[in-house]
């Protein structure tokens, strides 16, 4: 069987039950189940924004009727129980029967089309929402007899006062709205297909546009089977919105917030559809242009499925998804199932070997140096080693590097902490510093940079470093698993452990980073990866400061809150730039960084960037810049 982890669930899981069995609810309750307790998720237009392989596609399809029934018929099953219960608490799933019946619609292919049209825009826009319409009318009734049930079972419970459009549409019986939904979609299709667009006085409008309105028409859905009715919530998804024209875009935005509209809609797009500004700046601080009796803020709902806001939290969800969603993919590989391998965390090894005999000597050999270069007394160096000893007997990594690296940092920390010592002061003088010397989690963070860089000792190994490389997006984590995956694979194959080892996983990570980065070719990835080579080169100076100032490292530049925000504006470039590298995972951007009583807003690499330049996954350390400073990399020769 193909390896699951280097292919997306949507594209290779067709049947419900194998697309369940890879899904974990954790995003659902992390982005959607906070919005539909406040009521939020289904009354207006939400729009879902994520970068690609972020799980808007995924999330998307646990919303179809088809899917809710398939999982409903399969509880009792542990692996399906979190699942069933976080979907009803996003008010999917009521009183063990589905409450919505959702359709998605890609808006890839002939959409955009509509835009090309020698028409008026009020023609365009008609033609395109009319057959959006019709294609979702379409899309539920299939999913429904997906589901197993009947036609003649389904109805339409119509808004009180749609008698009219109510006729327009077909009816009643979900027959007839069918053979409506059928004859809009062809009179429509035959005008975007056709080779030369028909003149507009040739157009059947009463076919083809203003006439056909469902979607303000119906109100719920009612479904008699088995003896028993349910009443379902219509909900239209339309993926994709980026692949429209931005004018086409914002028509559609526009419609779809329409308070009158009494279907649930949302619309799935990545940052490319959107200005820079709405992605650099928060909403709160752009200055919205409502459209007249339409208040953004009160008639839509935005959910950014990437890090803002409770990091912290995020980072341990997305770990949890993560481990969850490697666990069930391990599983979909006989391989591994044969042998009851079905934790990925236990195929990678914490373990380190140490560093070579001559490494540790020479490494040794410089810790002495910088004692007698700095005046340390053998008592205080004593002292040290005995607080270096205390601090690692309770980790899994006390070895003979770590307390001479750790020591290293000590000193000079020590260094300067002291006065400025003369050539002829006493050297068995031994002069307190002015702040204490603590071996704590910093120094342990900075020590083990400093081993990477200096001593190339593996530093990305484990679980959990593997989540966070992947910067809280599904498919950038699978893509980086897929490589682990695939040498434990090779291993069992020859008959040998299927662990690996810390180096291992350090170089084929590395590896994997450097081949994605190669990879890129979205619009301005150049500019993008000689601004992010930059800031990388920047960090890594700092981490290698031999006191390790910031512990683990810097890993971001810290732009001034006031100053980033007005980029979009003075720097149109640049902000097109930041653009494209948040929406494609290089960036991430921290907005309300509190530090030495000012607000910054971080440009954080991403994982794989971290990967590549050897940086800490540890969030927090940054470098105090300015705006000057990215426009002087991008302008560098």
């Amino acid at each position: 069987m193909v390896n699951p982890f280097e292919k997306r669930a949507t594209e290779y899981l067709r049947d419900d039950e194998a697309f369940l069995a890879v899904v974990t609810p954790e995003p659902l309750a992390t982005f959607f189940q906070k919005h539909a307790e406040e009521g939020k998720l289904y009354d207006r237009l939400t729009t879902i924004i994520g970068t690609p392989g972020s799980g808007k596609t995924t999330l998307a399809r646990l919303f179809q009727y088809s899917t809710l029934r398939t999982l409903l018929r399969n509880r009792g099953q542990d692996i399906y129980d979190d699942l069933i219960d976080t979907l009803t608490a996003c008010r999917a799933i009521t009183t063990g029967m589905p409450s919505v019946i959702g359709a998605r619609l890609p808006l890839e292919g002939e959409y955009r089309e509509f835009w090309e049209f020698p028409y008026p825009d009020e023609l365009k826009s008609g033609l395109m929402t009319a057959l959006l319409q019709a294609r979702t009318v379409l899309a539920w009734i299939r999913d429904v007899q997906l589901a197993g049930a009947s036609i003649d079972d389904l109805e339409i419970v119509p808004r009180p006062d749609a008698d009219a459009a109510l006729t327009a549409i077909g009816g009643t019986g979900a027959r007839g709205v069918l053979e409506r939904a059928r004859e809009i979609e062809l009179a429509i299709y035959n005008i975007s297909a056709a080779l030369v667009p028909p003149e507009i006085d040739e157009i059947d409008r009463e076919v083809a546009a203003a006439a056909y309105r469902p979607f303000d028409v119906i109100e719920t859905f009612l479904l008699k089977e088995h003896n028993q009715s349910s009443v379902l919530k219509p909900l239209v998804i339309f993926d994709d919105a980026h692949s429209l024209h931005p004018a086409q875009f914002q028509s559609l935005q526009r419609w779809l917030s329409r308070r009158e509209l009494r279907v649930s809609r949302w619309v799935l797009t990545r940052l490319d559809a959107l200005t820079p500004a709405d992605v650099l700046v928060e909403e709160n601080e752009i200055a919205h242009a409502d459209e007249p009796g339409l208040k953004k803020s009160r008639e839509t709902t935005t959910i950014w499925m990437q890090s803002g806001g409770d990091r912290l939290n995020q980072r341990r969800a997305f770990r949890k998804m993560a481990k969850g969603m490697a666990n069930r993919y391990l599983a979909q590989m006989e391989i591994f199932h044969r042998r009851r391998l079905n934790d990925l965390g236990n195929l990678l090894a914490t373990y380190i070997e140490p560093i070579s005999q001559s490494k540790r000597e020479r490494l040794a050999s410089h810790v002495d140096s910088l004692q007698w270069r700095f005046k340390i007394t053998a008592e205080r160096r004593t002292g040290l080693e005995q607080d270096i000893a205390n601090y690692l007997k309770d980790t899994a990594e006390d070895c003979e590097e770590i307390r001479l690296s750790m020591l290293g940092v000590l000193f000079q920390r020590y260094a300067k902490r002291v006065p400025q010592q003369g050539l002829f002061d006493d050297a068995g003088q031994d002069v307190e510093p002015s702040r204490p010397l603590i071996a704590d989690d910093k120094v342990f963070e900075g020590a083990k940079i400093h081993l990477l860089h200096k001593q190339d000792r593996p530093y990305f190994y484990g679980i959990d470093p593997l989540c966070d490389a992947g910067s809280e997006n599904a498919e950038q984590f699978l893509q980086l698993a897929s490589r682990l995956v695939a040498q434990s694979e090779t291993q069992l194959i020859r008959s040998k452990s299927p662990t690996l080892s810390a180096s291992s996983q350090h170089s084929l990570l590395r590896n994997r980073a450097a081949e994605m980065i190669r990879e890129w070719d979205f619009p301005h990835h150049q500019q993008v990866k000689k601004l992010a080579d930059g800031i990388a080169a920047a960090c890594v100076k700092k981490s290698l400061e031999g006191n390790a100032s910031l512990g683990g490292g810097a890993n971001a530049f810290g732009i001034p809150q006031e100053e980033f925000y007005e980029i979009p504006r003075n720097q149109p470039e640049l902000a097109r730039i930041l653009q494209f590298g948040v929406a494609y995972n290089a960036f991430v951007l921290v907005p309300n960084h509190g530090t030495k009583k000012r607000l910054w807003v971080l440009v954080e690499l991403g994982g794989v960037l971290l990967l590549h330049n050897r940086l800490t996954l540890k969030r927090g350390g940054f470098l105090e810049k300015r705006t000057n400073d990215l426009v002087r990399i991008l302008n560098e020769a």
